[in-house]
């Protein structure tokens, strides 16, 4: 029989897809959810067991990870992952826990990170390597996704207004990270003990994806670098649309500084996503293609065109976010 495996953090960006493909190869998947949300009730129907909890709970963790061989441990994007990702340890000690894929970050190899998230994580590689257990570390770098935020003003303004400065990116699709993460966790003995950093196959600048926009929508699409307030402005604005809170932003935040510094794109693409799952990952093309024709934002006419030129121009009218107070999520 298969192993069963749990993944946590199930309706989130990697742990939605990775379900997805181990239920699609017949791996027995039980998910870890903090309520029968949509997502969750959509992977319930394709055949995963739903059980209800929280990372902070060691009863309710104990409960998810009984009679589960692997794991996929994805901690959400909110305070205190190191804390929670100890207490996770001794649960999965307790229920030996045959290998676990843990997701960690690309900006935790990097000294002299401003987000607690990150350094968060980079303090949890020490406590997974004193545990004892069977851990591969997954170290993505920016994903593709975190572009789309634009995709409205793309399509119907031909306007790309990111703050990703000069700094380069190989993007990755969610569905390559979370092909590569359903296969670690089939077959994960090859690869105990290492950091692997999946990508695109090709580092991109702003202006480079923007240009595969302006294929893709069939019309000029043109980068606009916009300055940190203007970022902090739109998240903010944008904040409910894309499940962000203010510990969020707080993080993001240091991540635009780092894209700038050109941090994504150190060490440049990688063969991960091949040499594990044997297929080449989807180009920025590819992943462009299938956002826009999913998008609500797709059909281009005057009554989305003004819908979008409407949120662009009380954009800069926004009230300027207090950095100072989304500085002490990092204190």
């Amino acid at each position: 029989m298969k192993e069963k495996i749990l993944i946590t953090s199930a309706t989130g960006k990697t742990g939605f897809e990775t379900t997805k493909q181990l239920l699609k190869d017949g791996y027995p998947t039980r998910i870890l959810v903090r309520s029968r949300n949509a997502k969750a009730l959509e992977l319930e129907k394709l055949g995963a067991e739903i059980s209800i909890g929280n990372l902070t709970n060691a009863n309710e963790l104990n409960s998810a990870l009984k009679n589960i061989t692997r794991v996929y441990y994805c901690h959400p994007f909110v305070p205190h992952l190191l804390q929670n990702t100890k207490l996770f340890i001794q649960c999965a000690k307790e229920n030996n826990i045959e290998a676990i894929v843990n997701m960690g970050q690309w900006l935790a190899e990097f000294d002299d990170q401003r987000s607690v998230h990150t350094n968060d994580i980079k303090a949890s590689y020490i406590e997974y390597e004193q545990s004892g257990l069977n851990v591969i570390q997954f170290i993505p770098g920016f994903f593709a996704d975190n572009t789309f935020f634009v995709t409205e003003f793309a399509i119907q303004l031909g306007l790309m207004p990111l703050p990703f400065g000069k700094g380069k990116n190989p993007p990755i699709s969610n569905e390559d990270l979370g092909l590569v993460i359903a296969s670690l966790l089939k077959n994960p003995q090859p690869y105990i003990g290492q950091r692997l950093r999946p990508t695109g196959p090709k580092s991109l600048s702003s202006q480079e994806m923007a240009s595969i926009f302006s294929k893709v929508v069939g019309r000029k699409v043109r980068y606009i670098y916009i300055p940190e307030w203007m970022f902090l402005k739109a998240a903010f604005m944008f904040a409910k649309d894309f499940g962000l809170d203010e510990f969020a932003i707080s993080q993001i935040r240091h991540y635009m500084k780092e894209y700038q510094a050109n941090k994504f794109d150190i060490g440049g693409a990688t063969n991960i996503v091949k040499a594990v799952t044997g297929k080449d990952p989807d180009d920025f093309e590819t992943i462009v293609k299938n956002y826009v024709n999913n998008s609500p934002y797709k059909k281009r006419n005057l009554f989305n065109w003004f819908l979008a030129m409407k949120k662009f121009m009380i954009l800069p009218l926004q009230p300027v976010p207090n950095v100072k107070a989304l500085e002490k999520y990092n204190q």
